[in-house]
C-alpha cells in the first residue's frame, strides 16, 4: 500500500468515525443526554447552599461553592468521559454491535474514532453548561485573563483524554453491567477525598497519599489554578499549585490508557462472537443484567 493510499484510507476512516460520532450525538440529544448535561449543574447548586467556606491564615476567604466549583467541573469531565465510554463499550459488546464492526473493513478503528469524538463533544457541552451555571451563580468566579482561559481548556482536554482512555480500558475489562458499579463507587469515593469540597491538607496523611495517586485530585487542582484567585493557593498542600506534578500525573494516566486501550480492545474483539452475544442476551433475559 503506497503513501497516498494510506492517507486516503486514514481520511476515510476519520470521516466515517466522525459521521458516526455525530449520529450518536444527535441520538443522545434527543434521548436522555439533556438529563446527563444537567447533573453537574444541579450538583453545583446543591454545593452552593451546603458547602462551608474556606479561609486562609491571611484572611482571604472563599465561599464553599467558590472553592468547589473548579474541582466539580474537573470531576464532571472525569465521570462523564469514563462512564460514557465504559458503558457504551460494555453495552455494544453485549448487543452485538462490536461483532458487526468486525465485519466492516477498518470498522473497529472507525468505531474508536467515532466514540472518542462523540464523548469529547458531549462532555465539552456538559462542561460549558456547567461553566455557564457556575458563572451565573457566582458572578466573577471565572478565569480573569486569556492565559487562564487557555489553561482551563488545556486542563479540560487533558482530563478528557485521561478519562476517556481509562474508561475504554475498564470497558474492555469488565464483563457485565453489575461489575461497572465498582469503578463508579471508587470514583465517587475519590471525589470525597480528593479536595473537591475542602482542601486535602485537613485530611490524614494516608488519605492524601491515596488521593494523590489518582487523576481526580490533580485535575481538580489544575482547574482551581485556572479559576481561583492567586491568593487561593494558600489553601492547597504546600501552598503551591504543583502544576508540573499535575501535568506529569495526568499525562502518565492518559498515556497508560492510550497504550492499554487499543491492546485490550483488540483482545476483547477477538473474544466477541455471535455465540457470546447470544449467551449474554440469554443471561440478561434470565437475570435482568
Amino acid at each position: 500500500m503506497n503513501t497516498n493510499t494510506r492517507v486516503t484510507t486514514a481520511i476515510g476512516v476519520l470521516r466515517c468515525g466522525m459521521r458516526q460520532g455525530l449520529i450518536d450525538l444527535r441520538n443522545s440529544m434527543t434521548g436522555g443526554m439533556m438529563v446527563n448535561l444537567m447533573t453537574i449543574p444541579v450538583m453545583l447548586i446543591v454545593v452552593f447552599f451546603l458547602a462551608p467556606g474556606q479561609e486562609t491564615d491571611s484572611g482571604f476567604a472563599l465561599t464553599g461553592m467558590g472553592y468547589s466549583f473548579p474541582g466539580l467541573l474537573g470531576f464532571g469531565l472525569v465521570i462523564g468521559g469514563f462512564a460514557g465510554v465504559a458503558g457504551e463499550i460494555l453495552a455494544e459488546k453485549e448487543d452485538g454491535s462490536l461483532v458487526r464492526m468486525k465485519a466492516v473493513p477498518r470498522g473497529i478503528t472507525g468505531y474508536v474514532v467515532g466514540k472518542a469524538f462523540y464523548q469529547c463533544v458531549a462532555n465539552m457541552l456538559c462542561f460549558l453548561v456547567s461553566l455557564a451555571v457556575g458563572a451565573l451563580a457566582l458572578g466573577g468566579l471565572v478565569p480573569s485573563e486569556p492565559l487562564r482561559w487557555l489553561a482551563a481548556f488545556v486542563w479540560c482536554a487533558l482530563g478528557l483524554v485521561c478519562s476517556i482512555s481509562i474508561g475504554a480500558v475498564i470497558g474492555c475489562l469488565i464483563s457485565s453491567s453489575v461489575a461497572l458499579v465498582i469503578p463508579f463507587v471508587v470514583l465517587y469515593g475519590l471525589m470525597i477525598i480528593s479536595g473537591i469540597f475542602s482542601p486535602v491538607v485537613g485530611m490524614a496523611g494516608w488519605v492524601q497519599a491515596i488521593a494523590k495517586a489518582f487523576p481526580v485530585y490533580w485535575l481538580g487542582l489544575g482547574m482551581r489554578s485556572a479559576f481561583l484567585p492567586g491568593q487561593a493557593v494558600a489553601l492547597e498542600a504546600g501552598e503551591s499549585w504543583h502544576t508540573l506534578e499535575s501535568l506529569a500525573v495526568l499525562g502518565a494516566w492518559a498515556a497508560a490508557g492510550l497504550v492499554l486501550a487499543p491492546i485490550l480492545m483488540r483482545k476483547m474483539i477477538r473474544g466477541v462472537s455471535g455465540s457470546s452475544v447470544a449467551a449474554a442476551r440469554e443471561r440478561f433475559l434470565a437475570r435482568g443484567y
